[in-house]
């Protein structure tokens, strides 16, 4: 299964504590035991913010493919893009989000969903 997850989404609904990035790390952390558990290929998208390219930033930690949209772009138009382009059967691929303009079009592409709350409570 491919799980493509909202990460700001994601990352706000676990009530973690701390800074941004510690808030960040400790959702890397939580996801790599999730992932340790239930082997599957993860892709986390956050917004990028304020970085200042017009590129896209990627990184890999903990077995998790991280995705940073670029300049003038959101997590929401990656996500939909990922849905959009996607290799495979619709049925191998799960979006978390609990954004309903994110469910909403991963759905109308055959695809499974979750909300950020149900996978939060999933995995404790």
């Amino acid at each position: 299964m491919k799980i493509i997850i909202d990460g700001y989404n994601l990352m706000y609904r676990m009530e973690l504590t701390g800074t941004l990035e510690q808030k960040r790390e400790k959702l890397l952390e939580e996801l790599a035991e999730f992932l340790a558990v239930n082997p599957n290929e993860m892709l986390l998208v956050f917004d990028g913010g304020r970085n200042p390219s017009n590129h896209r930033g990627k990184d890999f930690k903990n077995g998790i493919k991280i995705f940073y949209s670029a300049q003038g772009e959101t997590a929401d138009d990656y996500i939909m893009e990922m849905v959009e382009k996607r290799t495979g059967k619709a049925k191998t691929h799960l979006v978390v989000s609990s954004d309903r303009k994110i469910t909403d079009f991963a759905k109308a592409h055959s695809m499974k969903v979750m909300t950020s709350d149900e996978f939060v409570e999933y995995f404790e």
